[in-house]
């Protein structure tokens, strides 16, 4: 959901920049006067190297981020869980992305139906590693697991920053995940609406998941992929939406009287043109009953 707060970052210092440019203009200090004729002048400044500026200003913000982080549709009853989820992009190409996204959670299973997190999430820009939001998560399972009917839970999030200049994002979707032989799978499909005053307008959808195929419980290759269409009723031009899609490794072990490991290692290749070329993703998660 970064993304969202950084585009809409962008759009809040273009409208605050617009906006003194008007005050400029009904105080009388824009002369239009030739320079040559290429352009008009501001106060002795060609009005081509302000806009120039602006832009300048505006493309150095951080640029937006895709959030690969996958969901599981349920968690163990009384077990206290730290995670890391994290992305680096190794390949660029076209996309606009940090180079680094990390997420750090804390959660815990209240109930056989109910847990909690809470996480902070770390971003690379220009400035170097620094500290984005901080974000709130809940997940309430609706339907258990059954013959054809995946497990399927109601997800809620809610993500403050810490820059009091973007807005926050609110979220809401479901995490489902179905069990066939030694084949899981994983899939969450959720809405982000942005709040406050620069938000951006409309309900977005976006999407993630994983497929495994276990052979032993420490090693179950699959695939996994991420996506962001745009807003819900008008999506952006194909090659301008985020999908990505690659091979991943995941695995599990637990180590009585001292808690269970599990594992993802993925790498994504961009499937369309927005898209980073590439990208390592990871989950490092342990958890302990209390």
């Amino acid at each position: 959901m970064e993304s969202a707060r950084a585009l809409s970052l962008r759009g809040g210092i273009a409208d605050e920049a617009i906006h003194r440019l008007r005050r400029v203009i009904h105080r009388g200090l824009l002369r239009f006067a030739r320079n040559d004729g290429r352009i008009f002048q501001i106060n002795g400044c060609s009005f081509r190297l302000a806009l120039a500026a602006l832009a300048a200003l505006i493309t150095a913000l951080p640029a937006p981020a895709a959030e690969l982080k996958i969901n599981p549709p349920t968690e163990e009853e009384g077990q206290v869980s730290l995670e890391d989820n994290s992305a680096l992009v190794l390949r660029r190409g076209h996309s606009s992305d940090p180079h680094q996204t990390h997420f750090v959670e804390l959660g815990y299973g209240v109930t056989e139906y109910w847990w909690t997190e809470i996480e902070g999430h770390w971003e690379s820009d220009l400035g170097g590693l620094k500290y984005r939001t901080t974000d709130f998560e809940n997940a309430f399972r609706i339907f258990r697991e059954g013959e054809w009917l995946p497990v399927t839970s109601l997800f809620l999030e809610y993500d403050q920053p810490t820059d009091g200049k973007t807005p926050s994002t609110a979220t809401i979707g479901g995490l489902f995940g179905k069990t066939f032989g030694p084949s899981q799978t994983v899939i969450n499909l959720l809405l982000d609406h942005d709040m406050g005053r620069h938000a951006v307008t409309g309900v977005r959808l976006r999407y993630n998941g994983i497929s495994t195929w276990q052979f032993i419980p420490e090693i179950a290759p699959g695939i996994e992929f991420f996506g962001e269409p745009g807003k819900l009723g008008s999506f952006a031009r194909a090659g301008a939406q985020d999908h990505r899609l690659g091979p991943v490794l995941h695995g599990a072990r637990e180590i009585e009287e001292v808690g269970d490991f599990a594992y993802n290692i993925g790498y994504v290749f961009g499937v369309t043109p927005a898209a980073p070329r590439g990208t390592l993703v990871w989950r490092l998660e342990f958890g302990r009953d209390f």
